[in-house]
């Protein structure tokens, strides 16, 4: 799982009376919400739990959840964000990760924060800063979680630090080779251009057999099936953040056939663009 990465679709500070009720949904996405006042319920597969103030839940993608305030306020921070569409039939971050279903606030309520803070900024770094504290929130409440949930863990006996933290991934992060992270970031920064593994080969000089192998061992997933999945998730966050009609979206990343853009989505996430995005706004 060393290749797996987290794409940040959307962030929002709500504020809810105590006859808010979110009805039973699919959810099609991950959400990490953090409590910042009130209490409710959360139904998430049948099991029902409690959350209140300065607590963390993981609801993950592909669960049935409804939700009910028991306050007269219930005040949240919600994030929402996929990992590769390819491991959706999996709960990567309980599998992999050891992220517990509610945990207490450790200093983790500050990433929610700066992810907030940056989405509403205009600039250049935006990305790279959102990007950045999603994974250093994922990583906090995964260190948290095997500490909890394995005794013998090598973390066993430290004293939590979100600085450790943060030390200890700038030491174990692997860069993926220098010619792939071109191709990686360019398919990013273009999801609408048309691709092939010959044209992506002849970006970074290689032969197409020899850029092939090194982009699934880099990444894990073949050259065309990565455009497919930033594709997606690209026209997934633009259906959370704007109100472009689908047509439009699926030819602003890289679809010619909306129809068959609507098909690939479905198969992906679950839902229609556009249930995606009712569900997703209620």
């Amino acid at each position: 799982m060393d290749n797996m990465h987290f794409t940040f679709l959307y962030v929002d500070l709500y504020s809810m009376g105590k006859t808010w009720v979110y009805p039973e949904n699919v959810i099609p996405y991950n959400i990490l919400r953090y409590i910042v006042k009130g209490k409710a319920e959360f139904c998430i597969d049948g099991e029902g739990i409690v959350v209140e103030e300065n607590q963390i839940v993981y609801i993950p993608s592909g669960c049935r959840m409804s939700c009910n305030a028991l306050t007269d306020t219930f005040e949240f921070f919600s994030i929402r964000f996929t990992t590769s569409v390819f491991y959706e039939s999996e709960d990567v971050l309980d599998v992999y990760y050891g992220i517990p279903r509610v945990t207490e606030n450790h200093g983790e309520d500050a990433y929610f924060k700066e992810i907030y803070k940056w989405v509403k900024r205009e600039h250049v770094a935006k990305k790279c800063f959102v990007r950045g504290y999603l994974d250093l929130l994922i990583g906090s409440l995964s260190m948290r979680g095997n500490a909890v949930d394995r005794e013998e863990s090598a973390f066993q006996g430290e004293v939590y630090d979100l600085e450790k933290i943060k030390r200890r991934a700038m030491k174990t992060s692997q860069r993926i080779d220098p010619r792939i992270e071109i191709v990686v970031d360019y398919i990013v920064l273009h999801p609408m251009e048309k691709y092939t593994p010959k044209k992506m080969a002849g970006m970074v000089d290689l032969s197409k057999q020899r850029f092939s192998s090194l982009f699934k061992a880099n990444v894990g997933k073949t050259p065309m099936e990565y455009v497919r999945e930033i594709r997606l998730v690209t026209a997934a966050r633009k259906l959370l953040t704007s109100n472009d009609n689908v047509n439009d979206i699926a030819y602003a990343v890289g679809y010619e056939d909306a129809n068959y853009f609507i098909r690939e989505f479905k198969s992906a996430f679950g839902y229609t663009p556009n249930q995606y995005r009712q569900v997703a706004r209620e």
